[in-house]
């Protein structure tokens, strides 16, 4: 159900932002996406197809997606973490997301 209710949100989102950049005319579309969203490449493009409507999906429209990496740093000593759920520096789960939640339009390009 969360996934769902998910896949409505980044769907609004892909909308809004549509409106926002008026994409209809766009030969490209570029995506920056964290990686702790977990979204895929195809749920990604699903879910622009969805909002924009099949109808109105141009032809020449290409979607680019710039993956950004997590980056994690601890509260405890205030070491940069990469990956995983534990400060390699001080064995500390208590990580603060610095990036990798990403999910915008960065550039439409006409």
């Amino acid at each position: 159900m969360q996934e769902l209710i998910r896949q409505e949100q980044i769907i609004n989102d892909i909308v809004t932002q549509m409106g926002r950049h008026k994409i209809q005319n766009a030969s490209k579309v570029k995506f920056k996406v964290g990686r702790l969203t977990n979204i895929t490449e195809k749920v990604l493009l699903d879910l622009f197809i969805k909002a924009v409507g099949p109808k109105n999906l141009q032809p020449e429209m290409a979607i680019e997606i710039e993956w950004m990496p997590a980056k994690l740093k601890c509260n405890h000593c205030q070491h940069l973490v990469d990956s995983g759920y534990v400060c390699p520096a001080c064995q500390s789960e208590d990580l603060k997301v610095i990036s990798g939640e990403e999910f915008f339009i960065e550039n439409v390009y006409y």
